[in-house]
């Protein structure tokens, strides 16, 4: 088998570029892991239509289908082409707050819908500097060993990226990525998965992918913003492409499985609770710390004891819905009649009847009342007669000859132009 290259484009592309970069790279006949955002899911489906690359998504939701606004269940994936899911990643552990518990039910919802997780483990700088590298990425595998056997084998791959390698191109050297991969392995096969592969992400270029794939401890990459570069991405596929994964030796003891109890089995069907409740009685000495206090005492990391408080904590209902054996509600039974009991109306008070005449017919009107009411006008206003009149001025003389007419425009006084109005009469709006 070849080994795995596994593209995860994170928050980034647009659809067209998304459908785009996916249409060359099915083009090229590649074998890929694509992880596109979900607005990116069906164009990138599309595209990738009878070729061998596979679609998966970047995250899922701990709940089934139902009222969780903004969240994204197992099955619409599933529906909508994706075969594998990433759980764990270091940007969800820091960046959201993604907790053991919360990790555990992905796990087990991505299992329950037919989905493959691919699962992320690393340490961050202050442990890496604080040489508490190992105990980290212990006690974040110890949560595949709560799972069923079932659940277990449908693991894809498990990715270790350092955290203060993501993104910020520090490169880890390669004798740290061995060191690390060597410890994954060895508690991989003390669960029993001694095929899944490793893989490594943190800052994967075209620049290191070499020396990376070239280690037989590394059975893959896991390739953030590189990915988003064609030529990038085709350039680690072509020595992804030359190298084969060497199959593990057996190098720890099994280790014993917990009590049935204790395993974290698939959801029910209509519910976001386990079918078995998960107790740690028998198994709490399993629990891997991360770190110690000063009186050298474990601290836990959190992963199985808030887990535990909130099932301890938990009430059984007082009486449970039915169910039919496909897992959905019963009708409810109806009464006897079939039907709801009628309400009664409400009492009204009535109005009491206008008692009639002794002939039992009102009194008729008389010819006054009968009568149209008439309104009296006040008279109407006399118009005002003008005070004074002027007189109108005489016409001048007419010539058919223009210096005549000039002339005796000169000799006499300027004519007066009439005016029939004074002040008196002017109208209001002048």
């Amino acid at each position: 088998m070849r080994k795995i290259v596994a593209a995860n484009w994170k928050m980034n592309l647009r659809r067209e570029s998304a459908a785009t970069l996916a249409g060359a790279l099915a083009g090229d006949m590649r074998e890929l892991w694509l992880f596109p955002s979900f607005v990116h899911l069906n164009s990138v489906r599309m595209q990738l239509s009878g070729t061998q690359i596979k679609m998966g998504a970047q995250d899922l939701s701990v709940h089934k289908d139902g009222a969780h606004t903004g969240d994204v269940s197992a099955e619409m994936l599933k529906d909508a082409g994706c075969e594998m899911v990433l759980i764990g990643h270091s940007e969800r552990r820091l960046g959201n707050g993604e907790g053991g518990d919360m990790l555990l039910r992905k796990l087990v919802r991505a299992c329950a819908a037919g989905l493959k997780p691919l699962f992320c483990v690393g340490e961050t700088r202050p442990e890496r500097d604080s040489a508490q590298a190992t105990a980290a990425v212990e006690s974040q595998l110890m949560i595949l060993k709560r799972l069923a056997p079932e659940a277990r084998a449908m693991i894809v791959a498990v990715a270790y990226e350092p955290v203060w390698a993501i993104g910020t191109g520090l490169n880890a050297s390669l004798a740290q990525v061995e060191e690390m991969h060597a410890l994954v392995a060895k508690k991989l096969n003390s669960f029993g998965m001694l095929n899944t592969p490793i893989l490594y992400g943190g800052s994967v270029s075209p620049d290191n992918a070499r020396e990376l794939l070239g280690s037989r401890l590394v059975d893959g990459l896991l390739v953030g913003s590189a990915s988003l570069n064609y030529d990038a991405l085709s350039m680690i596929d072509e020595l992804a492409r030359k190298s084969t994964i060497t199959a593990r030796t057996v190098t720890a003891q099994l280790e014993p499985p917990p009590p049935p109890e204790a395993y974290a089995l698939l959801f029910e069907r209509d519910t976001d609770d386990f079918t078995g409740e998960v107790k740690l009685k028998g198994v709490e000495t399993e629990v891997v710390s991360e770190t110690t206090s000063q009186g050298g005492a474990p601290v836990s990391d959190g992963a199985f004891s808030r887990y535990e408080k909130e099932i301890s904590n938990r009430k059984p209902p007082t009486q449970p819905l039915p169910r039919t054996s496909q897992g959905r509600l019963q009708p409810m039974v109806p009464t006897s009649q079939g039907r709801l009991q009628p309400v009664a109306p409400a009492s009204q008070p009535k109005l009491a009847p206008v008692a009639p005449s002794s002939q039992g017919k009102l009194p008729p009107l008389t010819a006054e009342a009968m009568k149209k009411p008439t309104v009296q006008l006040p008279p109407k206003a006399e118009p005002e007669k003008p005070t004074s009149q002027v007189a109108p001025a005489s016409p001048g003389s007419k010539t058919d000859k223009p210096g005549q007419a000039d002339e005796a425009q000169k000799s006499g006084p300027p004519a007066k132009k009439a005016n029939t109005y004074d002040d008196t009469d002017r109208p209001s709006w002048v």
